[in-house]
């Protein structure tokens, strides 16, 4: 299966429809399986005489699920009671969801040079690393971070391309949102630094959590919620897949960061899976914190 990003464009087009007091949630359950896609990821969001509007919330679809079936989403439409389908009408959609449409007859040659692409996409990403730091006392200035040029020095020398994707603030939201925008534009590895902690302003973790609900977790230090600053029962370090994208989340201080690096480098070339990276990456971390102390950002 050849699944792919759908970024911004979630519009889809319904051409040559029209209703007469259709439900609306119930011709979206018709597209949400025509397309292999959850129910709760397809609405209706706009109705105009000959045309319905939907919107997938969906991040990724599989290539193989969507491409040429405008012809048997047409007809599933048809056969739901309040909706006319005209002969003409057509499925349209700006982005990626356009192959909906793609002729039955060149759907195999679009899929093959999709996943050609998407391979190709995939080696390019790779070697791209951002990286992200996170924390308001950065965010505000107040202190330097020298974790970007430990990560870049590191990893330029391992032979990847890296940039600086950008500072987050303590937001889940925020940090979320900045490592899924880096993803989308080919990043194959993003490292976050900070925000791993106990702490209530230590929301990285959690973050990436919200796109990878599968990630790979391990644990640092554990400490009894609720003494002193802790609302959580210990630091953590993560590794999240989204897409072609492997996302890094690693404590704030320079010196762990530092002790973290070459295992990544090495079980990136190894090819190591995301539960042994992770627990690789904590073994040196976990003799740099003392186990009922809080854990400091630089």
């Amino acid at each position: 299966m050849t699944s792919v990003q759908l970024l911004e464009k979630t519009e889809v087009w319904l051409h040559g429809i029209d209703l007469d007091n259709a439900n609306l949630p119930g011709l979206a359950d018709v597209v949400a399986d025509v397309l292999s896609l959850p129910r709760d990821k397809v609405f209706v969001t706009d109705v105009r005489p000959q045309l319905v509007v939907l919107d997938i919330l969906a991040p990724r679809v599989e290539l193989e699920d969507v491409a040429g079936k405008q012809d048997a989403l047409l007809a599933a439409l048809a056969a739901v009671p309040g909706i006319r389908v005209a002969a003409d009408a057509t499925v349209h959609s700006e982005g990626i969801l356009g192959v909906i449409g793609t002729p039955r007859a060149d759907v195999d040659r679009y899929l093959a040079d999709a996943r050609k692409l998407e391979s190709q996409i995939a080696t390019y990403a790779s070697r791209r690393v951002a990286v992200v730091s996170t924390g308001s006392e950065i965010l505000a200035g107040e202190i330097e971070d020298t974790n970007y040029a430990a990560i870049r020095e590191a990893m330029v020398a391992a032979g990847f391309e890296v940039e600086f994707g950008g500072i987050a603030g303590d937001s889940e939201a925020e940090i979320a949102g900045m490592v899924a925008r880096l993803s989308g534009e080919g990043f194959g590895i993003i490292i976050t630094t900070g925000g791993v902690g106990a702490e209530d302003k230590d929301h990285t973790v959690e973050a990436l959590e919200r796109l990878d609900p599968q990630l790979s977790t391990a644990v640092l230090a554990q400490y009894t919620r609720g003494h002193g600053r802790h609302v959580k029962d210990a630091v953590r370090i993560a590794i999240a897949r989204l897409g072609w994208s492997t996302v890094f989340a690693l404590p704030g201080p320079t010196h762990e960061v530092k002790l973290a690096l070459p295992v990544i480098v090495d079980g990136l070339a190894a090819g190591s899976s995301l539960p042994q990276l992770v627990e690789a990456i904590a073994a040196p971390l976990r003799s740099t914190l003392p186990h009922h102390q809080p854990h400091h950002h630089h």
